[in-house]
């Protein structure tokens, strides 16, 4: 009688091994779908941000006044101001 219940028990215990391999599979495929579903989404949203840049582009604004220019030199950032206004 011990034999028998051995070999149902150790016969459970792989059917819930395998149980839990499948569960952990489409686990991971699931997983990896929705991975690249959002790298998919991605993708486009940038895309789509290229798209609209390319044809409507950024306007470039002169420097008006209250506009500081700054630039990197090797001693460090200098920023210009304009020229002070003539009376």
């Amino acid at each position: 009688m011990t034999g028998a219940a051995d070999s149902g028990s150790a016969l459970f215990g792989a059917l819930l091994r395998a149980a839990g391999l499948m569960l952990l599979v489409v686990g991971a495929g699931l997983a990896l779908m929705f991975a690249a579903a959002a790298a998919l989404v991605v993708g486009l949203l940038i895309a789509g941000a290229a798209v609209a840049l390319r044809f409507f582009p950024a306007k470039r604004v002169a420097a008006e006044a209250g506009v500081l220019e700054a630039r990197r030199t090797p001693d460090g950032w200098v920023v210009e101001t304009e020229a002070a206004p003539k009376r």
